[in-house]
């Protein structure tokens, strides 16, 4: 070759090597290219055994036999990439897979394995480049060999094209487990054949190499019990509710459900719930400050063990800021909001969406797009949140005022939907909402509210036990349009008694007497009259001290209306004609006098002052009118049909109950009970039977939305018995 040879390509390293491609600028005489004939014996056999048996993988496993029997000669290999959190069962599916098509013939080359467990990242990771490189050359040397290359390039790019030129004609399999980069999987891709890599991350990278994707998600809950239970043994179907504890806890992931079995089977003395929830609690010595930790080497616990295995490989090959922001996501309640996740990471939405995507890729995360939910599955939420031990308690007690404070201000913008004109006390709603959310309605709004009941309740319950006791109570004001609505009578009661503690902790009668008037609300709902009119009372005296008349006259409104309830008739028109004194004492607020002016008008209604009852009605949907508020006045048209049906008006009755559908197309289901009960009633009274089944058949289906123990159930079931008895 002339001296002045050129090459593009290839290195010729030395005499018969030579690279893949040669240029040269002039050639005199005859070129010779020679090669060495490799050594062809039997079929290579690296992949490990197959697994014994996988528990409950069908769909998984038709949509890899799809693939496999699809395989067609290319010029490149079939790409399958099998990904998961960890203890999903990856490999075992990747192994099954490459077990199967080396029965059928698919691979006359052999077939290949290799474990690039070292090094994982997410690729930002530029640390560990180089130990991957390594670890990609050395499989490369490892199969070069295993397949009878007489030699083995130094150069990786070499090598990778002899691998190339090795299987070409002879087609392999090749198993990659614990892919960290596409970068990886290309440099180890044969000409021929086919690839299963498995991973933690989902490396869509590769779509461009046709690859196709499987992920592999946690098992059924019964299947990861059978799975729980062949290791238990006997004593599992003793403690049905503790295998079913053990499994959430393990997140159902196979490796993860086998590792703590093992580990209820060899602590047959204690119960199984018990084991449970200890892989779900950070370890005890972490709780302490770094001050009071003993000298003593710490020693790792089997139930940290079975937690952080494999979870604790992938996370030390995140980038120091991924790492931070995967301790700091354990601290928000879950499901969370892209947007909760950029106020608690005090980032904007590209830096966010980047982390996000990052810890998705990776397993460490699961998105559901409907609601813009993320969430991290059992185990990783465990880990994590042991990790954030470490962080300082002032840092702890910030990230959970941030979300505590993003999650009030964005259900206190809805609040103002579902209910525009009600007044309110807490400061949260003269704070600019930092990203409102999008909603047509107040059907729509409630609808929305209802997905995150339970992440807004956590974040109030987060904020309680940090002692920010004044964005704790608050959330009582901002749910308060969902609760009375929705009639959640569960999330009522668990965000009234947090709410209660902090406003009494905060030692703020004005905050305590808006909550006293919630929980009195929603006692009367519940037919607790008693407990209603003292919470009615604790209203009235706290909201005199704190020299809020408006509130005071506000819980006139309800006790008078708990009184009707309770059959005091007499009383709650005394109670309420207080209360109306009050509204006309301060600056008005119309909306709330028209509240308890239409208190008024059914009391004096159920007590015969027919009259007055309409005048008081009739002041009451002017006002309503005047703010386009639907709901009240469906309510109001409602208690007219009443008042109608009262003095034997039955038709006129009929027909406010047709205004109030008309006012109000949308109801929620308690309010839309209510009027299928009472249509059903006074179509029976007028003897169209007929309507009165189809109105009470309404009534049922809708009853089966309601809380149980609803007032408005008790009353169609009564209607259901009266029925049953007349025919």
């Amino acid at each position: 070759m002339n001296e002045n040879a050129e090459r593009i390509g290839n290195r010729v390293d030395s005499p018969g090597q030579i690279g893949t491609v040669v240029q040269a600028a002039a050639v005199h005489g005859d070129v010779h290219l020679h090669a060495p004939v490799l050594s062809v014996g039997r079929p290579v056999m690296m992949l490990p055994a197959p697994p014994h048996r996988i528990i409950d993988r069908v769909a998984e496993r038709a949509v890899l036999n799809r693939i496999v029997g699809s395989q067609r000669r290319s010029a490149r290999p079939s790409l399958l990439v099998i990904s998961g959190p960890a203890g999903a069962g990856a490999t075992a599916l990747a192994l099954d897979t490459a077990h199967r098509a080396m029965r059928a013939g698919a691979a006359p080359g052999g077939a290949l394995w290799a474990d690039l467990t070292q090094g994982p990242a997410t690729g930002r990771n530029r640390g560990q480049a180089d130990e991957r490189c390594s670890r990609v050359a050395a499989v490369l040397s490892c199969w070069l060999r295993a397949l009878g290359a007489p030699w083995v390039p130094d150069h990786p790019d070499e090598a990778a094209a002899l691998l190339r030129s090795v299987t070409a004609s002879r087609p392999v399999v090749a198993v990659i487990e614990c892919a960290a980069t596409a970068v990886q999987v290309r440099a180890l891709l044969p000409a021929a054949g086919l690839v299963v890599v498995t991973s933690r991350f989902r490396l869509v990278d590769l779509i461009a190499d046709g690859a196709e994707h499987l992920d592999v998600p946690p098992l059924p809950e019964e299947a990861a019990m059978d799975l729980a239970a062949d290791v238990i043994g006997e004593r599992a179907s003793d403690e049905p509710g503790g295998v079913r504890a053990l499994v959430a806890a393990c997140g159902a992931l196979p490796g993860a459900v086998v590792a703590g079995a093992a580990y209820v089977a060899a602590r047959p003395h204690r119960p199984i719930h018990e084991l449970a929830s200890r892989l779900t609690r950070p370890p005890a010595r972490q709780l302490l400050r770094p001050s009071t930790t003993s000298q003593h080497p710490a020693v790792t616990t089997d139930e940290e063990t079975i937690v952080n295995t494999t979870l604790g490989a992938v996370y030390s090959g995140f980038p120091p800021d991924l790492r931070d922001a995967y301790r700091r996501l354990a601290l928000m309640p879950s499901p969370f909001s892209t947007a909760a996740a950029a106020t608690l990471l005090q980032l904007g939405d590209e830096a966010t969406d980047t982390v996000l995507a990052d810890l998705r890729q990776a397993h460490m995360l699961r998105y559901e797009r409907e609601h813009d939910q993320w969430q991290m599955p059992t185990p990783v939420l465990t880990h994590a949140t042991n990790l954030t031990e470490d962080l300082p308690t002032n840092e702890r007690i910030a990230a959970v005022a941030r979300i505590a404070r993003h999650y009030l201000m964005w259900a206190a913008h809805l609040d103002t939907i579902i209910v525009p004109g009600r007044r309110r006390y807490a400061a949260v709603f003269g704070w600019l909402p930092e990203r409102s959310a999008a909603v047509s309605g107040p059907q729509d709004a409630i609808a929305l509210m209802q997905t995150w009941v339970p992440t807004l309740l956590a974040a109030q319950a987060a904020a309680a036990q940090a002692g920010l006791h004044g964005l704790a109570w608050q959330y009582a004001e901002a749910l308060w349009g969902y609760v009375t609505h929705r009639q959640d009578y569960a999330a009522w009661r668990q965000l009234c008694n947090v709410a209660l503690d902090s406003a009494t902790r905060a030692d703020d009668p004005g905050a305590m007497a808006r909550v006293h008037c919630l929980v009195g609300l929603l006692d009367r709902w519940l037919g607790r009259f008693d407990d209603a009119a003292r919470h009615h009372a604790e209203t009235a005296r706290l909201a005199r001290q704190a020299g809020d008349t408006l509130t005071e006259a506000s819980a006139a409104e309800h006790h008078g209306a708990t009184l009707m309830r309770m059959g005091h008739n007499e009383d709650a028109l005394q109670v309420l004609r207080d209360g109306l004194a009050l509204y006309q004492a301060v600056p008005s607020h119309p909306r709330g006098e028209a509240l308890l002016r239409r208190q008024l008008g059914i009391a004096l209604s159920q007590l015969g002052h027919h009259d007055e009852a309409e005048t008081e009605f009739s002041a009451a949907e002017a006002v309503f009118n005047d703010l386009g508020e639907p709901y009240p006045r469906s309510r109001l048209a409602i208690n007219r049909a009443e008042a109608a049906a009262r003095t034997g008006r039955l038709a006129e009755a009929l027909a406010h109950l047709d205004r109030a559908e008309e006012i109000l197309p949308q109801r929620p289901a308690p309010h839309d009970a209510y009027l299928q009960y009472l249509r059903a009633d006074l179509h029976g009274r007028t003897g169209d039977h007929q309507a009165a089944h189809q109105a009470l058949a309404a009534a049922i289906r809708l009853a089966d939305r309601l809380p149980t123990g609803h007032p408005t159930t008790l009353l169609i079931t009564a209607l259901v018995d009266e029925r049953s008895r007349s025919t």
